[in-house]
């Protein structure tokens, strides 16, 4: 008995020995030169440990240039790397299709789908001509590459390139594009462990820096279209309310993190263009107005503008939310309808200065002789002529000719 307890306590020292650590780190948003950055780092991490690597994905997708240096790293990393779709809901969009097909150990959570791969040109449509060949049949020898190094499903994997093909968790699993479906972190370390051939250990959750968690920040399309926008209102803003300085500065920092996050996303120049333009049209209608037309160009500019900012060659699946479009061309049409109903009524508005200001006001009279006088009238005395009046009749004034009023007797009081 004592013999078989010494065994068991060495098989449990020995087997714990050689259990191996998980580091985990969460990869979100848009896969960029960030992104790669990061996983790089997490690999050379785990490979100093000896441990093993999680990357919790949810992406709509990236660039393809950062995406093959990622699956380029995974490949030579000699590290298991796992890349979990997690959580429940999230996706692994068109370059977050090639990073999980990739991974030593590919695990979905239930609720979550992936796909959807097919290059575009800058307008966010089907490329065409011969240009389509070549990109189409580099990006699906890519994606081949991938699957047979990974012994997966190539013909379905392809599928997501030429077809443009979303799998839900299961249907994943059962097209042998991913290795198995869980739900928790120590769930899926657990099957990667059983399918790689060690013992699941602990888990360590790993945190980026401050830079990094910044680069993710404006490497969301969304927040660098609300930085441009926020921007140029704040410069507007400044023009008109000079001296404060606060909406300058505001907007100054907003164009500074914009033009920091086309960076990290490549923009096309384009739609930048006409969003420009658009900007251009409102400020016309402002000061010639064309009773609305430049204002629709303006909303069909910056709405094309919006929707086409980040369709470019080498980005996949980039785009801003539709209904964050819709949203700020709102806001710009009520801004710019609330200017115009002032710009009317000021129009519309009878001048209270100089002399054509004083037709309609009333007073009484100082002095009259026949059809002339004078009337005492907005605190100055005037030379007057009219009907016949007496001293003290009130007054008010029809019309102004040089120095003289035309006045009538107020029947109003």
């Amino acid at each position: 008995m004592k013999r078989l307890l010494i065994v068991l306590l060495i098989l449990t020292a020995f087997t714990s020995a050689f259990a191996k650590e998980l580091l985990v780190c969460d990869v979100k948003g848009i896969i960029s030169g960030y992104s790669q950055k990061y996983i790089s780092e997490a690999i050379k991490k785990a490979k100093n440990e000896d441990a093993a690597l999680m990357i919790r994905m949810d992406t709509p997708g990236g660039l393809l240039e950062s995406t093959r240096d990622i699956v380029q790293t995974f490949f030579e990393s000699g590290v298991p790397i796992i890349v979990f779709v997690a959580p429940q809901g999230a996706r692994a969009g068109s370059a977050g299709t090639f990073i999980t097909l990739a991974a030593d150990f590919a695990v979905m959570a239930e609720g979550t789908n992936i796909g959807a791969a097919h290059p575009v040109n800058i307008t966010g449509k089907d490329i065409e001509g011969a240009m389509a060949e070549k990109v189409q049949n580099d990006t699906l020898a890519f994606m081949r590459s991938i699957a047979e190094k990974r012994s997966r499903n190539a013909e379905a994997a392809v599928l997501t390139v030429t077809e443009s093909k979303s799998f839900t968790a299961k249907e994943a699993l059962e097209n042998n594009l991913v290795d198995a479906m869980a739900n928790t972190d120590k769930d899926a370390f657990a099957l990667a462990a059983a399918k790689l051939g060690f013992e699941a250990g602990g888990i360590t959750y790993l945190k980026p820096s401050a830079m990094q968690k910044t680069a993710f920040f404006l490497s969301d399309p969304n927040i660098l279209i609300l930085l441009l926008f926020i921007g140029i209102a704040s410069i507007i803003l400044e023009f008109k309310m000079p001296g404060t300085f606060a909406f300058a500065g505001a907007g100054i920092v907003a164009l500074i993190l914009f033009l920091a996050g086309i960076n990290i996303i490549p923009v096309n120049s384009l739609a930048l263009l006409l969003i420009l333009a658009g900007l251009g049209l409102l400020a016309a209608e402002i000061f010639l107005p064309s009773f609305g037309l430049l204002t629709l160009g303006a909303v069909i500019c910056m709405g094309f503008g919006m929707y086409l900012m980040f369709s470019r060659e080498g980005n996949m699946g980039i785009g801003v939310s539709i209904w964050l479009i819709f949203s700020v061309i709102a806001c710009i049409s009520a801004v710019v309808l609330l200017l115009g109903r002032l710009i009317v009524k000021d129009f519309r508005t009878k001048p209270v200065t100089g002399q054509t200001g004083m037709i309609g006001l009333t007073g009484h009279v100082t002095d009259w002789e026949g059809t002339h006088g004078h009337v005492f009238i907005h605190g100055e005395i005037w030379k007057a002529r009219g009907a016949e009046l007496n001293k003290n009749d009130r007054v008010k004034v029809a019309s102004v000719n040089g120095m003289e009023l035309t006045v009538e007797e107020d029947r109003d009081e």
